[in-house]
């Protein structure tokens, strides 16, 4: 936390039952947030799949790996995997969720973080919509600096994007975070927001896909499986991508 007591993007998983809330609750089996990763994990898939069609060998980093959904999911699809996080607890926890992926505990966005690897991927999701603008670009530049050349893609999404069925609350949470700083939550950000994000690191957006359609008040009437069901088939509709909650980027490093 800060001097003035308001929690910080870095303070919000410190502890061990945060991280563990994470997976119970946010990821839980009945949630909006489970729902959109069976989506994620197609979309993940296949951009993987475009990677390998270029890369006879892919090494692969994950950053903000939290409780290591992302880096669980790919390490088979990838030669090495290596995770990312700045909270024990989520280190901790996500060490156990693997089997030839390896986590690291450090902070890589201060200015003297000495560059442990150079990657093909690095995946980075959940982090640039709630992150503050300074620790953003930071850990942008940062992951910039550890793609290994113009082949190389960093992956990340933005699970509020404002042109989505999210658009509506945009006006009530604006008024109600006047004066009160920044945020971890209750944010929202562009498409041109990111652009200009990315553009500031020396990047280019290559692809976007999207999901998130129905919004989680569609799980109090409808079954899991129909939503995924409904999701899915959204997802694969290309004219609609860009209005879904949640947007995954492809950026390479310019030319």
């Amino acid at each position: 936390m800060t001097e003035d007591g308001t929690t910080t993007y870095r303070s919000q998983f410190e502890a061990a039952a945060k991280a563990e809330e994470y997976d119970h609750v946010h990821y839980g089996r009945d949630s909006y947030s489970e729902v959109l990763w069976e989506i994620e994990k197609d979309q993940l898939a296949a951009i993987v799949a475009d990677v390998r069609r270029d890369h006879d060998h892919i090494d692969y980093l994950d950053f903000a790996a939290g409780t290591g959904r992302i880096i669980a999911f790919l390490e088979d699809k990838v030669d090495t995997a290596v995770g990312i996080e700045i909270s024990e607890a989520m280190v901790e926890r996500a060490g156990q969720r693997l089997c030839k992926g390896r986590m690291i505990c450090r902070d890589i966005t201060s200015g003297d973080s000495e560059i442990e690897g150079q990657y093909d991927l690095i995946t980075m999701f959940r982090f640039v919509l709630n992150a503050e603008p300074t620790l953003r670009i930071a850990a942008v530049k940062a992951l910039a600096a550890r793609l290994r050349d113009t082949t190389s893609r960093l992956v990340f999404n933005n699970h509020g994007n404002l042109v989505s069925h999210k658009l509506p609350l945009w006006p009530y949470h604006a008024l109600r975070g006047l004066g009160r700083g920044y945020r971890t939550a209750g944010n929202y950000m562009s498409h041109g927001q990111i652009g200009r994000l990315m553009d500031a690191a020396g990047l280019h957006i290559e692809r976007v896909v999207g999901c998130g359609f129905l919004s989680a008040k569609s799980m109090r009437v409808l079954s899991r499986d129909r939503i995924v069901n409904i999701e899915r088939r959204l997802a694969r509709a290309g004219a609609l991508q860009r209005f879904g909650v949640n947007q995954m980027y492809v950026a390479r490093l310019k030319k």
